[in-house]
């Protein structure tokens, strides 16, 4: 079954309005990436098609059993080694070291996170949201603290890995979107705006 994502007329407020009768659909898989100013939302965004927060008016719906959410906080168990903190979304210890290698984390299943750099943390974040294997996936800021030649390589592979599926990718980098996919949105208070890098880089 196709899967799909859509807002129907969705407002939610915290002291003032984030999204206003605000409506979006979702029938394709492939990645989009979504901008915005900071504050403008798009987390908020995220939270909701995940259920972590309701709206106050309108309708959220989609079919998907699962839901991949990589958040901006890392969420990687302290306590656990590296392959310990994919297993427990998923028990295919072959797949989940293969994941780490295609992220370019080799030899590092067996080290706590307190052991890796930051960009070593968020990669190892991207892997555990990617065996999760959810039909739709939220990607919010994937390569914070990643450097340049390592996007080159992840890229690719989350592009053959994603392209089934619903991908939103929240990203402030007009070269990650452009990159990615090209499906751009600005998120506005009523809805999603398709935009070009042209117009981004202009602005």
């Amino acid at each position: 079954m196709k899967t799909s994502l859509q807002f129907e007329n969705v407002t939610f407020c915290y002291d003032n309005p984030i999204l206003q009768q605000f409506n979006c659909h979702f029938d394709k898989a492939g990645i989009s990436c979504i901008f915005g100013k900071s504050g403008c939302g798009k987390t908020t965004f995220f939270k909701l098609i995940s259920g972590l927060l309701l709206p106050q008016t309108g309708k959220i719906t989609h079919n998907a059993q699962k839901i991949s959410f990589l958040f901006q906080e890392n969420r990687i168990l302290p306590w656990f080694t590296i392959l310990d903190n994919l297993m427990v979304v998923n028990n295919d210890k072959e797949y989940c070291i293969s994941v780490l290698e295609q992220l370019d984390l080799f030899d590092i299943e067996k080290k706590l996170p307190s052991e890796l750099s930051g960009g070593m943390l968020r990669r190892a974040a991207l892997a555990k949201a990617i065996v999760y294997d959810g039909d739709i996936f939220l990607l919010d800021e994937p390569f914070v603290g990643i450097d340049a030649e390592r996007k080159q390589k992840i890229i690719p592979f989350l592009k053959q890995r994603l392209h089934s599926k619903i991908c939103l990718v929240i990203t402030h980098s007009i070269e990650e979107a452009s990159a990615l996919s090209p499906h751009l949105y600005t998120l506005q208070k009523h809805g999603l705006k398709p935009v070009s890098s042209s117009s981004l880089s202009n602005g």
